[in-house]
């Protein structure tokens, strides 16, 4: 597969559908950046990533030996002693999941398919590329390697029962070397509506994504998720979202809205809400936070988008800290300016926050010579579960590195404590001796939560 082909590839499996309210949003955001400083560099994350797919390019037939049908059970799943963003949920992951083991080879290079994991929210691949020379990540030496062997990974699509799946959206993946020829990946497969119990799965990459008859690789499987107790309910209920404001030129806005809750789901290994809409400007609607029936509210992670046209637009949020006990999930709309600001403080400082009653607090920070490392926790109503910090000189000014710094975060999707990491490859002593505290950006405490538009859907 030709370059310009992997990308088109890639931008036509995460889509670009723009938010809602997407224009009075940035404008706020952007009101509250400081003179510009020093860029940090970020993983190109969700719908905007470009990548490229080593494994995408292998040309091989359709893969033999399959199992009749994999049943999920209890399996060792031989990945998490490298992951990080998924390694919290490795027991989970292995109490549910099918032994594959199917191989295919290509011109010295083997790609297995380990491990596949399905519910009613994702089908979880778990993979292992090996190549008898070393296998050549994408980026450059400069980048870090996570994020280079993330590249790398292949883009997989499915068919199910004959029937082309709805990928787009989020890459949602993690791969690691472990050594210079073996590459071990997870790649997560969201689904927008709910999958019969059993079915006959094809997983394939490269070429067309439209077709699998033109694709480079294929995996035929028989799939029986039943032994994974999803608690789902499809209730298609319409809800009118109606709010008016004064932006901060001072003009008027009013949000007319009618999303429809398509489908919440709850299992042992992940949860989600499906939204859609018959929206004017093809984006559905995203301002809401989740609230269960204990009062607690569920961080919310983006997972599948579609941006409609002329039909419904389709979004699929990932949620956080539901579990067997969860009677109820709440859906509350919400008005905010979408304005941050910076909360500042020494390296001893910890934790550290501001007082909102939503939002970040910086629970730990570990500084080393080429990396540092911080974890949060999120409290209240957040929209956003989402961090990023900087270092400072005893002033509160960022350090500033020879090197523009890089920096990425992810969510432990069992705990909901959001690590963030700002990497710094190639700093001098003289910068490091600089570093004296620590900066990160919160969320204006502005979110007003409108109670009486909110709609609560009971689990079975």
């Amino acid at each position: 597969m030709k370059f310009d082909d992997r990308i088109k590839t890639r931008a036509a499996r995460e889509g670009s559908p723009i938010p809602a309210d997407f224009d009075r949003r940035m404008d706020a955001l952007l009101d509250t950046l400081p003179e510009p400083v020093q860029p940090v560099k970020t993983r190109r994350p969700f719908r905007l990533a470009v990548s490229l797919g080593i494994a995408a390019a292998l040309v091989v037939g359709a893969a033999a030996g399959a199992p009749a049908m994999l049943r999920m059970a209890q399996n060792r799943v031989n990945f998490f002693g490298g992951s990080t963003e998924y390694a919290s949920q490795a027991d989970t992951f292995e109490q549910y999941n099918a032994a594959v083991g199917v191989s295919a080879e290509h011109n010295g290079q083997t790609l297995t398919i380990d491990n596949l994991a399905a519910d009613e929210n994702y089908l979880t691949v778990f993979f292992t590329l090996t190549g008898d020379t070393p296998i050549e990540l994408a980026g450059d030496a400069e980048t870090p390697a996570h994020w280079r062997a993330k590249w790398t990974t292949p883009i997989f699509h499915a068919e199910v029962n004959g029937k082309l799946l709805d990928t787009t959206g989020s890459i949602e993946n993690e791969a690691f070397l472990v050594d210079a020829h073996t590459l071990k990946g997870l790649y997560r497969l969201p689904l927008r509506t709910a999958l019969p119990d059993q079915f006959d799965l094809l997983l394939f990459t490269g070429g067309s994504i439209r077709d699998a008859r033109d694709a480079d690789f294929r995996f035929p499987l028989s799939v029986d998720k039943s032994a994974v107790s999803s608690r789902t309910v499809e209730p298609g209920l319409d809800f009118p979202v109606h709010y008016e404001g004064t932006d901060e030129r001072g003009e008027h806005f009013t949000v007319d809205r009618t999303p429809r809750i398509e489908r919440v789901s709850v299992s042992p290994l992940s949860s989600t809400i499906t939204l859609s809409e018959q929206s004017p400007d093809g984006a559905p609607w995203d301002s809401f936070v989740l609230r269960d029936d204990k009062g607690n509210f569920l961080p919310r992670l983006p997972a599948g988008m579609t941006a409609g046209g002329f039909g419904r637009s389709s979004n699929l949020f990932e949620f956080i800290g539901a579990d067997e006990t969860t009677k109820s999930i709440t859906v509350i709309p919400f008005i905010s300016d979408y304005k941050a600001h910076q909360v500042k403080g020494a390296l001893d400082d910890l934790p550290l926050t501001d007082g909102s009653a939503s939002g970040l607090t910086l629970e730990a920070l570990t500084v080393g010579k080429e990396q540092a490392t911080a974890t949060f926790s999120l409290h209240g109503a957040v929209w956003s579960a989402q961090a990023q910090f900087t270092l400072t000189d005893r002033n509160g000014e960022p350090v500033e590195f020879a090197s523009a710094p890089y920096a990425d975060s992810y969510v432990d999707r069992e705990t909901g404590v959001v690590t963030a990491t700002l990497y710094y490859p190639g700093a001098t002593e003289a910068e490091l001796s600089l570093i004296a505290g620590v900066s990160f950006w919160q969320t204006n405490d502005d979110i007003v939560l409108l109670e009486e538009q909110a709609v609560t859907i009971e689990l079975p």
